[in-house]
């Protein structure tokens, strides 16, 4: 949280709390909608108009200092303006009704996810800054929307959109390779399929049965993910074996990501302890030969 709230705060501060709640869980319900990842990451490759590079250089100028790479408070403005305006179409009207419009719900949780994984530790106050931003570039090339941001999005809750944004990511991006089986590159395949398996493993472990959330917003939506990354199965069995063994299905993934941490673990703590042992025996050596066998 970024303020203290006094004891007769307390009701305002959970009507609040409830709202954004509500806000940010009936986003997890399109993130399916794999257009707006699709857009996203457009945006993020998109060259900036002059007016906006203008604007955001403002902007990195005045709260650059916020952000543990002060050019990054440019770079996430100007993604940023051109997610705006690929999402401000006719069937995204951003200006109609900002309060309950879908899109600006992808914007606001978009904006959450690079200003948190951007920003010094000690500066991470969401809110503030992206009230900064706004405020900045309003009225540039006719840019004028109010998000309401009034609080953070829950950590928590951030990581579970970033685990069901990160697998459709992958997705599309596994969609667009598988799309031309023609040419399909087998690294891509291995490497992209791999890092879905990463998201996959983590969001199966927080919809294990064992922990009764099932039923909850976040596996609703994994549940959704599934039939649709299994689509892929059809373009993938079209592939030469060479090929398509490099493409890894979800019954296939495995937690390797853990198994290499827990060598790495025991490999790291075994080094010392053989320096001590050695340490030791050479100790047990040099006194024998000071003062002879017992």
């Amino acid at each position: 949280m970024c303020s203290i709230l006094g004891p007769n705060q307390e009701s305002v501060y959970f009507y609040i709390f409830l709202k954004i709640k509500y806000i940010y869980y009936s986003l997890f319900k399109y993130f399916h909608r794999y257009e707006y990842v699709k857009k996203a990451k457009s945006a993020e490759t998109a060259a900036a108009s002059s007016n906006a590079e203008n604007k955001c250089k403002s902007f990195m100028v005045t709260h650059g200092s916020h952000f543990t790479a002060e050019e990054t408070a440019k770079t996430i403005c100007e993604q940023y303006i051109n997610l705006y305006n690929s999402l401000n179409g006719i069937e995204c009207n951003l200006n109609s009704n900002p309060k309950n419009n879908k899109c600006s719900k992808f914007l606001k949780y978009w904006i959450n996810f690079k200003l948190m994984k951007s920003m010094k530790n000690e500066d991470k106050c969401v809110s503030t800054i992206y009230n900064a931003l706004e405020s900045q570039i309003t009225g540039s090339g006719g840019f004028n929307i109010d998000l309401v941001f009034e609080e953070d999005i829950n950590k928590d809750d951030l990581n579970k959109m970033n685990i069901l944004y990160n697998l459709y990511e992958k997705y599309t991006d596994l969609y667009n390779i598988l799309s031309d089986i023609s040419s399909v590159n087998k690294q891509s395949l291995l490497s992209l399929s791999n890092e879905c398996c990463t998201h996959y493993i983590e969001a199966r472990y927080i919809c294990h049965p064992s922990k009764n959330n099932n039923d909850s917003q976040f596996c609703r939506e994994l549940n959704i993910f599934e039939p649709k990354y299994k689509e892929l199965y059809t373009n993938v069995d079209k592939l030469e074996p060479e090929v398509s063994v490099n493409f890894i299905r979800l019954s296939e993934c495995r937690n390797n990501k853990i198994v290499a941490n827990a060598l790495i673990g025991s490999t790291v703590g075994i080094i010392p302890l053989l320096g001590i042992l050695y340490k030791v025996s050479e100790l047990n050596i040099k006194l024998l030969i000071l003062y002879g066998y017992q």
